[in-house]
């Protein structure tokens, strides 16, 4: 007997439909892209503050890259 809920079969199939968690990726790493872009952008022109903010968001996009991976491996499984 199955678990209630549980979906059979592999992502993609009509028993278990395709995640939207590749979209999420493309986006968080676009994202990371940007913010990095930006960070190195305001380092060249001399912008201390604006670096460190944006340094900052590098980090936490590049966090969010990589517990996105890491929901997409354990979906695959």
């Amino acid at each position: 007997m199955r678990r209630r809920g549980s979906l059979k079969g592999p992502v993609g199939s009509h028993e278990r439909p395709a995640s939207p968690l590749l979209f999420r990726l493309v986006l968080a790493v676009f994202g990371l892209v940007v913010l990095v872009g930006g960070a190195v952008l305001a380092a060249v022109l001399g912008s201390a503050p604006l670096t460190v903010v944006l340094s900052a968001g590098a980090a936490a996009a590049a966090l969010n890259v990589y517990r996105v991976v890491v929901r997409r491996r354990h979906e695959r499984r």
